[in-house]
């Protein structure tokens, strides 16, 4: 019998290193085919004070990092490139709130956990590779299609869900995202490389 391990990813799908770290983990997983993993996507409102459309993202850069805006970004894109993560930071136009998006995620939490955090990997990767704007709901809606029954759609579409569903998480300890937890004992803070993820999972698995 595998053995199983259960990962809290706490992360907001717009933050960058959230995407570097979710790619470490995945590609960690993958090498522990001997593992059952139940990944558990926790959501972390990095902007919870971002207007409903959103803004630019040179100017978000901007109002958040000041001149330190472009070496920031010059810092993601290096590390990127040092573990081949594609990531297209200049195809971005637009930093969304992503409280619609959190919310489809949770949704899909009722029907499978691993699901629903694949789910919220392929809106980070649209989202970073192609700058797929995430605002607009039909490509959400579109994007949901290929991980649950169009019927649940529908129930999602004709509920008052988005009206009633807070999803979001805060931890005393937490000072950034994302956060690994396993087994609800050991944390990982920040995007960690995949040996220490590795590292991580190997005590797991001896729990």
């Amino acid at each position: 019998m595998k053995k199983k391990i259960s990962i809290k990813v706490v992360a907001d799908i717009i933050c960058p290193w959230c995407f570097i770290g979710c790619n470490h983990l995945n590609k960690s997983i993958l090498e522990r085919q001997d593992i059952d993993f139940e990944i558990d996507w926790k959501t972390y409102y990095l902007n919870p004070s971002m207007p409903h459309l959103g803004i630019s993202r040179k100017k978000y850069m901007k109002n958040k990092f000041g001149e330190q805006s472009n070496l920031i970004e010059s810092q993601i894109i290096a590390i990127a490139n040092d573990y081949n993560i594609k990531i297209n930071l200049d195809k971005i136009e637009i930093t969304p709130n992503t409280r619609k998006i959190h919310q489809i995620v949770n949704f899909l939490k009722n029907e499978d956990l691993n699901k629903s955090y694949n789910l919220a990997f392929q809106f980070m990767k649209d989202y970073f590779i192609d700058g797929i704007d995430l605002r607009d709901e039909k490509y959400l809606l579109k994007t949901l299609t290929n991980f649950t029954l169009s019927q649940n759609i529908s129930s999602l579409k004709n509920s008052k869900y988005f009206e009633s569903f807070q999803p979001f998480v805060n931890f005393d300890f937490m000072s950034g995202v994302p956060i690994f937890i396993f087994n609800d004992k050991w944390t990982l803070n920040g995007a960690q490389p995949p040996k220490v993820i590795e590292t991580a999972i190997d005590i797991a698995a001896k729990d």
